[in-house]
């Protein structure tokens, strides 16, 4: 029987090719599964040679397979918000180095929504933070329903804030969609009674858009919806504003 040391190896190597998580999350495993496996080689000199046997056979697919489902978990949770279930920066920029580079050859242009919960530090101080995660789920839902397309890139950036990256939809359509979810979300009707907008949970988006085909950094698309947002708050909140870049 082949030595079964560089299949598994080569096996390792695959597992420990993703984030640094994953590799400090693998090493520990896989150093026990490669200790196991010494004791199944064969011995050196003219002794005969131990062959594995098909109980610890199976007993290295499982343990493979299990070190492979895990890989995919923690990938998942190094990409996710553990929250909402949506996608973090991470996952984001990820998604963005493929993306970007193909609307920009196809002379599509990019939409980023810069999404703020209004008073939502008056609504954890009025509800509770429990009160408050729930609320946050109840956005992200939101949000999935709004932004469907698998192109849609939504994620949470941090505390109340969201980011929607909107591959091919220029300001007119990207607008359209915030105000879409803007308005569905006050639909849902969230009681605020800490708000001196509404008297239910409401949201403020800024909205920025590049020109068609046009090269641009995720940082300066970013700050361009911020000041979008800011505008929002200006003007009262509870509303879209939108800017374009260049």
């Amino acid at each position: 029987m082949p030595n079964l040391l560089p299949v598994t190896l080569f096996a390792a190597a695959l597992l420990l090719s993703g984030a640094a998580l994953v590799h400090l999350c693998y090493r520990r495993p896989l150093l026990a599964l490669l200790k196991a496996l010494d004791a199944e080689q064969p011995l050196a000199g003219n002794v005969p040679c131990r062959l594995p046997t098909a109980p610890s056979m199976a007993r290295l697919t499982r343990q493979i397979a299990t070190l492979q489902n895990s890989n995919v978990q923690l990938h998942e949770q190094a990409v996710m918000d553990p929250l909402t279930g949506l996608g973090n920066r991470r996952m984001l920029e990820q998604r963005l180095e493929v993306a970007l580079p193909i609307s920009r050859r196809w002379m599509k242009a990019v939409s980023a929504l810069m999404i703020d919960v209004d008073h939502f530090k008056d609504y954890n101080d009025l509800y509770g933070h429990q009160a408050g995660d729930e609320c946050l789920i109840e956005i992200a839902n939101v949000l999935r329903d709004t932004f469907r397309r698998e192109t849609d890139i939504v994620v949470r950036l941090g505390g109340e804030e969201f980011l929607v990256v909107l591959l091919d939809a220029n300001a007119m359509e990207a607008t359209r969609l915030a105000e879409a979810m803007r308005g569905m979300l006050q639909a849902v009707g969230i009681p605020h009674r800490g708000s001196n907008v509404a008297d239910v949970v409401t949201v403020s988006i800024g909205v920025s858009t590049t020109h068609s085909g046009s090269a641009f950094y995720l940082e300066d698309m970013i700050a361009s919806a911020d000041t979008a947002l800011y505008a929002c708050k200006a003007k009262g909140r509870n509303c879209v504003t939108s800017h374009t870049i260049g």
